[in-house]
């Protein structure tokens, strides 16, 4: 692949192809997310732990809360407000209770997640969201373990609330009119961007990410990727697929790259997606202290995966 060769008529139908299937794909992929989520496949899942957590000695406001994360995570963190409010939990409770909330919402919408990554960046895209996925579990693990430790012995007292009720088909179905609309224009500019411009790339952060020493860590292409990330995940999904696809960055590589770009993102994506919610639903002493246990829980695992996934990059794990 070079830049010469977009002159021709066998580049543009090549890319065209390509960019059919990663249409198909993620069209398909997507559809199929909505259907498990639709048959309430994660509920299902996640319920019949809430009785143990509750003899283990968590709190039965945070058990339930754990329940209601599955079917929605800001319903669940308003009841654990509204226990504070009522000093039914402490706020040591509160701040975990709430962190915890993150795996089940997560997997819930892991779902749709995997089958997206999958379908736009392939093996790598899939590793990638099975490495997100099994880091909001260890640190789920992590809270609940500190909770169970610093538990009052309380049990649950069976009566949970139930998650939300999933939306009706049509709804779902617009829904999911609404994912591909938001999602397509971003995997199509990127995947050709990437895809034609390698060269460029690879020339440029040669250029600027060698010179600070960094290029050794991942290639000049993985940096895009990263730095692609700001803007979308899809963005730095389709960087990936494209740069892969024109031979520049193995799997593993690529994995790795998503990982940085996830990382680079965190602050944020945690800015834009839970402190606007947090400062909504929660009294304002709690907001430092769910800062200072999200950004040290979350930073601490990233880092552990990223060298995880470098050292395995480096020995060719991933093929």
């Amino acid at each position: 692949m070079n830049v010469i060769s977009m002159s021709s008529g066998d580049f543009w139908m090549a890319l065209l192809e390509a960019e059919a299937t990663l249409t198909l794909n993620i069209t398909i992929g997507l559809a199929v997310g909505e259907l498990i989520l639709a048959l309430g496949v994660v509920e299902r899942f996640f319920a019949p732990l809430v009785p143990l957590l509750g003899r283990s000695g968590i709190n039965e406001k945070i058990a339930a809360a754990m329940l209601l994360a599955a079917g929605s995570s800001r319903s669940a963190a308003a009841l654990i407000s509204g226990a504070y409010a009522n000093h039914e939990v402490t706020r040591e409770e509160a701040t975990l209770g709430t962190l915890s909330l993150s795996f089940p919402g997560y997997l819930r919408r892991w779902v749709g997640t995997a089958t997206m990554a999958s379908a736009i960046a392939g093996t790598a895209g899939f590793i990638f969201s099975l490495v997100l996925l099994l880091r909001s579990a260890c640190r789920f693990a992590w809270v609940v373990a500190i909770l169970v430790r610093r538990g009052r012995g309380r049990t649950v007292s069976g009566h949970m609330p139930p998650p939300p009720s999933s939306p009706e088909w049509r709804q779902r179905a617009r829904k999911l009119g609404k994912m591909l609309a938001r999602s397509l224009p971003w995997a199509w500019a990127f995947f050709a961007l990437t895809y034609a411009l390698v060269p460029l790339v690879d020339a440029f952060f040669t250029e600027h990410i060698a010179r600070l020493g960094f290029y050794s860590f991942i290639p000049a292409e993985g940096w895009a990727i990263a730095v692609s990330s700001l803007a979308h995940v899809t963005a730095a999904l389709s960087s990936a697929s494209g740069a892969m696809a024109s031979g520049a960055l193995g799997v593993g590589q690529a994995v790795l790259a998503l990982l940085v770009g996830n990382m680079v993102g965190s602050v944020t994506r945690t800015m834009r997606q839970n402190v606007g919610y947090w400062v909504g639903i929660f009294p304002k002493e709690l907001i430092p202290g769910l800062l200072r246990w999200h950004f040290a829980t979350t930073m601490i695992l990233e880092v552990v995966s990223i060298f995880i996934a470098w050292c395995a990059a480096g020995v060719s794990v991933f093929g």
